[in-house]
């Protein structure tokens, strides 16, 4: 009897890898197809048939991060650990995670582990971990651009003085990105009239054009949304 229930189980298992790995598929082409919410779908369908297949608690842990639902990979991922406390893709979308949510050092925690696991892995974990370093200091530029440039009461009076604030040089190129980001809020929202926004920045446009052109910009903000 105890020989019979072994087996049984073991064939019960089989049939259900089977159908996981089926349901695994399916969410992988929803992925390719970058139908993220399907694929999901997929993959929370093949844990209910196999709970402990690794691959796809990695996987939807990284259709989540597509999907923006960071919390939910990060559990995915630590669900793919107790299967596999080795599993370096775990460690890669926990930490791609982290990272989306600002947690910079659990996300360099998370990057440092793969190289504990595999040392061959040095190159890829440096190149995660400058990625890290940049959105780190690219937060604290921002910041410091955010609380410069929200110095000034009137809204009316603040273009000039942003524009001032732009021309003065020994930042780092994010400071003046997030200096532009806010001008460009500011001449949208400003309560003056289009047209003395409009003189204000064209007696400056000089200037800009120099920042510009000697900044490359990770915001995305661009002249032309500027004077929009």
């Amino acid at each position: 009897a105890m020989e019979k229930d072994i087996v049984d189980r073991r064939s019960r298992r089989i049939e259900n890898e089977k159908r996981a790995s089926a349901l695994k598929d399916k969410g992988n082409k929803a992925y390719a197809l970058e139908d993220y919410e399907t694929a999901v779908k997929y993959y929370t369908d093949g844990l209910a048939e196999l709970r402990d297949m690794q691959s796809l608690y990695t996987n939807r842990a990284q259709a989540y991060i597509k999907l923006g639902k960071y919390k939910e990979a990060i559990d995915d991922c630590e669900w793919a650990l107790k299967c596999n406390e080795k599993c370096i893709k775990a460690y890669v979308h926990m930490g791609k995670a982290y990272l989306a949510l600002k947690n910079y050092n659990e996300s360099r925690n998370c990057f440092g582990k793969i190289v504990e696991i595999e040392p061959g892995r040095e190159k890829m974990v440096k190149e995660y971990l400058i990625q890290v370093d940049l959105e780190e200091e690219r937060e604290i530029q921002e910041k410091s651009a955010q609380q410069d440039f929200n110095k000034g009461k009137e809204e009316t009076t603040r273009v000039p003085q942003l524009l001032e604030k732009l021309s003065s040089p020994g930042h780092m190129p994010l400071y003046y990105c997030g200096g532009l980001e806010i001008l460009s809020k500011v001449v949208t929202d400003c309560e003056c009239s289009v047209g003395r926004c409009f003189l204000q920045l064209s007696l400056s446009s000089y200037l800009l054009v120099t920042i510009l052109s000697s900044v490359t910009c990770f915001s995305g903000v661009t002249v032309s949304r500027l004077y929009s």
